[in-house]
């Protein structure tokens, strides 16, 4: 039996009745002055529905089914106050308190464990009243409560040299499983098998070190003095804007410990105008021109101290006729404020835009400029701020890039340039593939998968990488009781990934 205790007499905020209401963090007979919980019901135990169906003329039924529905679960509690106006601002508190959504409820009587709830009811309040008796109504779409602690199983080899979780479910009801994955090494293939179901993610067959041996660099620039190598004047300008001149000029300057390549002078014009530079790729060992699986990278820096400062980076790669096949241009073309973007082109046609402020905080800063283009058949990457952005184009899959133009440049003259636009390295790298997955290697040294069993999400390195997840794939839960669970993967990742699996019990 619970100990009642009389608001009207006694309300000690130090202490909270047995089954005291905590919800979305907040204890309400702490929070509202006057209330106090009387009992709850609802909690306990609970019905199921059972599906059956007749066979013939069969005695009794055959089971086929049961399910538990949702939970209602209903707090009775008291609520005084010395006046018209505390009682009216307690029920303001109350309600303020209770607009929330799939929110946590906790009782006092088991702080370890939690129901999603929303509060769905309540009885009418005599009126004329400052002391009353009420009921809310709390309404579970899931009937049964969590616990608040999550629960880790570390994977470990077993006696037959495979790396396995054994995952201890002490709840009553089966719960989603959730990974991480530590690479201690490359690695192209995650497999995780249970008794309950099969995941895969990645591609079996992808191959390490041989991959990467016939994967060639062509062209790498690090230092100012590099870029002499380049045309000045020259290159296939971006969107195939050709009207826009290019009788600017380059200086390096060294920043931060780096040398980078600057816009020295940006000529004059009365829209876009700069500097450019131009080269064809040299042949690769074999002889051969062109690579039609590539990847482009640069190290940029675009940076503005004021507002009214204009500018564009530009990144381009041409095709063996000399036109334009892919692109990255950085752009700031407004004044009035200060907003970028990072435009993504394929054959003078846009296909992705991301704008941002490139201020010192930036994914453009001295520390973070990274860019690349990479074509693996049919398939472009462009990697700007972290993330990756996939377009195909099978009629392109066997266009070859062929020549890298760079370009500094500013809008008209009555507006400064971007102080920091400076581009810090570039390197161009052949890979003899036809497809993205085939190049070593999809999951890096150090390099974290998540796998979300309660959403069924996979990130890498915190981005979601679903397309990683092989057909088939099924997230399975662990019911309760003992749940061994086996991981595989490339078998030239040694030593294994470090792997743990989570759970959070669940109960009727």
């Amino acid at each position: 039996m619970y100990t009642f205790v009389d608001t009207i007499e006694y309300q000690d905020e130090n202490i909270l009745p047995a089954e005291a209401v905590k919800f979305n963090g907040k204890w309400l007979d702490y929070e509202v002055y006057g209330f106090r919980t009387i009992h709850v019901s609802g909690r306990e135990l609970m019905e199921c529905e059972i599906e059956d169906v007749q066979i013939g003329n069969v005695d009794g039924m055959q089971y086929q089914y049961k399910r538990y529905p949702a939970r209602t679960i209903t707090v009775t509690y008291q609520l005084s106050a010395q006046s018209n106006a505390a009682f009216r601002e307690a029920y303001n508190k109350l309600n303020g308190l209770l607009n929330a959504q799939e929110a946590e409820l906790i009782f006092n009587d088991e702080l370890d464990k939690y129901f999603i709830a929303t509060k769905a009811g309540n009885s009418e309040i005599p009126p004329g009243r400052n002391c009353v008796t009420g009921e809310i109504v709390f309404y579970c779409t899931d009937p049964f409560k969590h616990s608040v602690v999550e629960k880790s199983f570390p994977a470990k080899v077993n006696a037959d040299g495979i790396l396995e979780a054994v995952i201890i479910n002490e709840g009553t009801e089966s719960v989603p499983v959730s990974y991480e994955i530590v690479h201690k090494h490359e690695n192209g293939y995650l497999g995780i098998v249970s008794e309950y179901g099969v995941m895969q993610y990645g591609d079996i067959k992808e191959v390490d070190k041989e991959v990467r041996k016939k994967s060639e660099v062509l062209l790498k620039y690090t230092k100012y003095a590099d870029y002499s190598a380049m045309t000045e004047g020259q290159g296939i300008p971006d969107g195939g804007h050709y009207e826009y001149p290019r009788e600017g000029t380059f200086c390096g300057c060294t920043i931060k410990g780096r040398s980078w390549i600057a816009l020295q002078s940006s000529g004059s014009g009365s829209t876009w105008h700069g500097a450019s530079k131009y080269v064809t790729l040299p042949p690769d060992s074999n002889g051969m021109s062109g690579a039609s699986n590539f990847i482009a990278r640069a190290k940029v820096w675009f940076e503005t101290t004021k507002v009214s400062q204009t500018g564009t980076l530009q990144l381009v790669i041409g095709d063996e006729d000399d036109k334009h096949l892919a692109s990255i241009h950085l752009v700031k073309s407004s004044a009035a404020e200060n907003r970028a973007s990072a435009v993504f082109q394929i054959r003078e046609k846009e296909v992705g835009r991301i704008k941002y402020t490139p201020s010192s905080q930036s994914v453009t800063n001295s520390g973070n400029g990274q860019i690349y283009i990479q074509k693996s058949g049919e398939l472009f990457e462009f990697y700007f701020g972290g993330k990756k952005y996939h377009y195909r184009y099978p009629a392109l899959a066997g266009v070859k890039g062929h020549s890298v133009t760079i370009f500094l440049g500013q809008y008209g003259t009555s507006y400064s340039v971007v102080d920091y636009m400076f581009f810090g390295d570039i390197s161009f790298q052949k890979n003899n593939v036809s497809y993205l997955y085939d190049i070593p290697n999809r999951y890096q040294k150090g390099s974290v998968i998540l796998i979300d069993g309660v959403n069924t999400k996979f990130y890498v390195d915190g981005v979601p990488s679903l397309e990683d997840e092989v057909r088939g794939s099924t997230y399975f839960k662990a019911p309760p009781g003992v749940t061994k669970v086996q991981f595989l993967c490339s078998d030239f990742s040694i030593p294994a990934p470090t792997v743990t699996a989570k759970i959070r019990e669940a109960y009727l």
